[in-house]
C-alpha cells in the first residue's frame, strides 16, 4: 500500500475551492472504496479513519452546482459507507454526523435533471 487513500484526503483538504481537484478526488475515493471483499472493507475503514467521509461531504457542500462533484461525491459516500456490519454502521453514523445526508439531499435537489446525480444520490442515501 502506497498511502493513496490518505493522499486523496490530503488533496481534498489542500484544495477545497478547486472544483476539478475535488471532482477527481471524490471519484478516486469512490473507485478505491468499491467492493465488498475483505480488502475493500479494509480500504473503507482506512478511508474513514483518514477523514474521507468529512472531506467528501465538505467537497459536496462547497461545490453544490458542479454536477460531477455531486455525482462522484455521492458515489464515494455510498462506497465508503457500504456495509451492514458494525463498522459499516459506524461509518454511516459518521457520515450523518458530517452532514452527508444534507449534502446528498442538496445534490438531488440541485440536479433534478441529471440522471447520474440522481442515481448515485439515491444509492448513497441507502447507506448513509
Amino acid at each position: 500500500d502506497a498511502g493513496g487513500i490518505e493522499l486523496v484526503v490530503a488533496a481534498l483538504q489542500a484544495h477545497p475551492q478547486v472544483a476539478d481537484v475535488q471532482q477527481e478526488c471524490v471519484w478516486a475515493m469512490a473507485s478505491v472504496c468499491a467492493g465488498t471483499d475483505a480488502a475493500a472493507l479494509a480500504r473503507k475503514q482506512r478511508a474513514a479513519a483518514a477523514g474521507a467521509i468529512e472531506a467528501v461531504a465538505a467537497a459536496m457542500q462547497a461545490h453544490l452546482q458542479v454536477a460531477g462533484v455531486q455525482e462522484q461525491g455521492c458515489g464515494a459516500l455510498r462506497n465508503v459507507c457500504a456495509g451492514d456490519d458494525a463498522a459499516g454502521r459506524a461509518r454511516s453514523q459518521r457520515a450523518a454526523d458530517a452532514g452527508a445526508i444534507e449534502a446528498i439531499v442538496a445534490a438531488l435537489q440541485a440536479h433534478l435533471q441529471d440522471a447520474g446525480v440522481q442515481q448515485d444520490g439515491c444509492g448513497a442515501m441507502g447507506y448513509v
